[in-house]
């Protein structure tokens, strides 16, 4: 008798302690990378990583939250890492509207636009939501983050909110988007990403004509893309991308961080002006007496200063008061 009981308590034991072990052994992990450490104002910059559980890659979400150096957040979005089913939400619309809700199809840079998105909760159970969109210029640069809401919503449950965002003046104008979002919090709070995002297009119009660039995204399993180009008068200093993923019923986050510069603008004040040209012409006159000097002023990067880094300098002071 005391065997027959003993054995079904064993095994019990026996499943128990293969769930714990099974549950202790498995990873989700994201990574994230730049093409380079530091960028120029203008540039494009490349981000990819991988997404992995126990070391296979995986399907899910990864959302990131782009902060410049001022902790701003310039951009927050969702790539799909792989064929994502049944998300615990979903992003239904996201549309150029005016204050009421009512779609728009232009906005004009230098003003105020509104947009509107609605999200709904598919999860089981009733979840803290936050939406978010973010819009882009014709040249695929993001221009502005707009937070819709923070609720606790019911299952099955629907919200619809109008953001207003501000539209600079050096957007770009053209055909442009906007991406609607939604996670349980920001990806450097907590939160993770909870829908696949959608996105709209819409007629953005201006003084700066755009090149027709959009922001592109990719993602397949276990790897993600996406690419955005910085504005020309984009702060200056560490930028921050913080990411997050949920994928297998565990979290998993990152982040990586790089620079932007402004070439030519030796005393790092953010601008060029008579006053780098001075920097220039005492480094060149140092640099030929055999005295300390700047490298930053060697603009080609070939060991010397001469003509050849003054042209670089002109053109840099040009096209920063062109994008001014």
């Amino acid at each position: 008798m005391k065997k027959t009981k003993i054995l079904p308590f064993l095994f019990l034991v026996l499943i128990i302690s293969s769930i714990l072990t099974v549950n202790a052994q498995s990873t989700l992990n994201v990574t994230i990378t730049t093409d380079k450490s530091s960028y120029n104002r203008g540039d494009v910059v490349s981000v990819s990583g991988a997404l992995t559980f126990n070391g296979q890659a995986a399907t899910g979400l990864v959302g990131l939250v782009l902060r410049d150096s001022t902790n701003n957040p310039i951009s927050i979005r969702t790539i799909s890492a792989g064929s994502v089913n049944n998300p615990p939400g979903i992003v239904t619309t996201v549309f150029l509207s005016d204050v009421h809700g009512n779609p728009m199809s232009s906005a004009s840079a230098g003003s105020l636009a509104y947009f509107t998105v609605t999200v709904v909760n598919k999860d089981s159970i009733p979840r803290d939501l936050y939406a978010f969109i973010s819009a882009y210029d014709n040249n695929g640069i993001p221009i502005s983050t707009g937070f819709g809401f923070q609720q606790l919503v019911a299952v099955n449950g629907q919200l619809t909110a109008t953001v207003s965002v501000p539209m600079p003046s050096w957007a770009a104008a053209g055909n442009a988007y906007v991406y609607g979002e939604l996670f349980s919090n920001f990806p450097d709070q907590g939160g993770v990403p909870l829908a696949q995002e959608i996105s709209n297009q819409y007629t953005l119009t201006g003084v700066v004509q755009g090149s027709n660039q959009p922001s592109t995204s990719s993602g397949s399993q276990g790897s993600y893309a996406t690419a955005f180009k910085l504005q020309s008068r984009a702060p200056i200093g560490t930028y921050n991308i913080h990411i997050s993923s949920l994928s297998n019923g565990l979290v998993a986050s990152n982040i990586a961080s790089f620079i932007v510069k402004q070439p030519a603008d030796f005393n790092g004040d953010g601008i060029i002006d008579f006053n780098d040209l001075v920097a220039f012409a005492n480094n060149w006159i140092a640099f030929y007496n055999n005295q300390a000097w700047n490298t930053a002023v060697d603009l080609n990067k070939d060991g010397t200063i001469d003509f050849n880094d003054l042209i670089l300098f002109a053109n840099a002071w040009i096209t920063y008061y062109s994008a001014a």
